[in-house]
């Protein structure tokens, strides 16, 4: 007992010491260790959600099929749907909870990893005296998030969407376009503007059977 008093306190007080550190704001210190965090949220994922402001924007996760043969594009959203079929099928909405919940959580990763990725592309920069993100470096975070889990979740859900298109998987290709649509502000609540929407992600094209 003697033995495992001080290394269950070591534990704590070490998930703890990371917990501060993953989740500070972005500094010099916690990206020096940008490999680790993305270890420590793999297996000890935590959501501070509950303490943060309300979003500003809502999602939108489009879909480009293009057909292999005629260069032709077919672009389908999926978020709103989703949103709406939850709202009406509430409370036994099950499904779509659970399809609103993994792609929403994908999304999220990826715009959380594309911002801590590009806040050490920019210290890097920095240190090599570059004055700002070139385009391989861009290319880089994009290759980076395409090799990801959370990309892997959106990529294997665009069979799902090519299914209930009637779309040819073996002729087309897809990428994905993330993005936020602002909400307008209160005062601006009944306006009838188009709201501005900013495209924050967009993959390459890539196969739909591998």
């Amino acid at each position: 007992m003697n033995i495992l008093r001080p290394i269950i306190y070591l534990a704590f007080i070490s998930y703890f010491a990371a917990t501060f550190l993953f989740t500070m704001p972005d500094n010099y210190v916690s990206l020096q260790f940008y490999h680790q965090q993305q270890v420590f949220q793999q297996w000890l994922f935590q959501r501070w959600g509950f303490f943060a402001p309300p979003p500003n924007y809502d999602e939108r996760l489009y879909y480009e099929f293009r057909d292999k043969l005629t260069r032709q594009t077919k672009t389908f959203e999926v978020m709103e749907p989703i949103v709406t079929l939850k709202q009406q099928k509430a409370p036994f909405n099950w499904h779509e909870d659970i399809v609103d919940y993994l792609l929403s959580g994908s999304m999220t990763g990826i715009g959380d990893d594309l911002h801590d990725m590009r806040q050490d592309l920019i210290y890097r920069n920095k240190q090599a005296g570059k004055s700002a993100t070139d385009t391989s470096g861009e290319h880089m975070l994009r290759e980076t998030i395409q090799h990801g889990i959370s990309f892997q979740t959106l990529r294997n859900y665009a069979a799902i969407v090519a299914q209930k298109n009637r779309l040819d998987t073996a002729r087309h290709e897809v990428r994905l376009i993330l993005s936020h649509v602002m909400l307008p502000k209160f005062a601006d609540r009944f306006s009838t503007k188009p709201r501005r929407e900013e495209a924050y992600f967009i993959s390459d094209y890539v196969t739909l059977n591998r």
